[in-house]
């Protein structure tokens, strides 16, 4: 609900902390044009194929699943840039929503899901024995996804990794997300990504 809210609603207020969150950004503040979730599409989210054709690059549907088998990450957020970029957005209200159980992929798309992220993780510079697979599966698929978009398919795409703070059903403070944030980049064996930006915004 928070980030619909944001995307629907809050719109030059969202688009304002992801600009400043970002050092160098290309496009100009006004550049960002949010395509999911919206109201008028009963604020559905999308992935695979169908987060390419939302973001204007349905045409590399092909290369992704060459990259990534179906079932890949849902999208909390897509936005298109004026430049012809992308941002894919994670949003998280409290930090167990940053845990989950693990890749539970099919034996056959584990092989091409491993292989991808052992790609991912030299890209990023983590060390190929960082558990990639397990109970921060979410957070790595993400990270390889905007390894795809920004060095396989050469589209300017960004990550947002999206905290809120003061959620009314289970309050999070930014004490607590910097603690938890540092805890996964420990986890996972990274440090700064290109093209991510971590964003915090109060819940309405």
């Amino acid at each position: 609900r928070q980030i619909q809210t944001y995307v629907n609603e809050r719109t030059a207020e969202l688009a304002s902390a992801i600009f400043d969150a970002f050092q160098s950004f290309s496009a100009d503040r006004s550049g960002i044009s949010w395509v999911s979730p919206l109201a008028a599409d009963r604020y559905s989210e999308y992935r695979d194929g169908e987060f390419l054709k939302v973001v204007g690059a349905g045409r590399l549907a092909p290369q992704l699943r060459a990259f990534w088998p179906r079932g890949g990450p849902c999208w909390d957020a897509l936005a298109r840039l004026s430049s012809g970029g992308c941002i894919l957005l994670e949003a998280k209200s409290h930090v167990s929503e940053v845990y989950g159980n693990g890749c539970a992929a099919s034996m056959e798309s584990v092989s091409l899901i491993r292989s991808s992220i052992a790609q991912t993780k030299a890209w990023v510079g983590a060390s190929p024995n960082t558990d990639w697979m397990g109970r921060l599966y979410q957070s790595a698929n993400r990270i390889a996804f905007l390894y795809f978009l920004r060095e396989i398919a050469k589209v300017d795409a960004y990550l947002v990794n999206l905290y809120f703070t003061g959620d009314p059903h289970s309050p999070t403070t930014r004490r607590e997300w910097d603690i938890a944030i540092e805890n996964v980049n420990q986890e996972l064996g990274i440090s700064t990504v290109l093209g991510t930006a971590t964003v915090f915004l109060p819940a309405s």
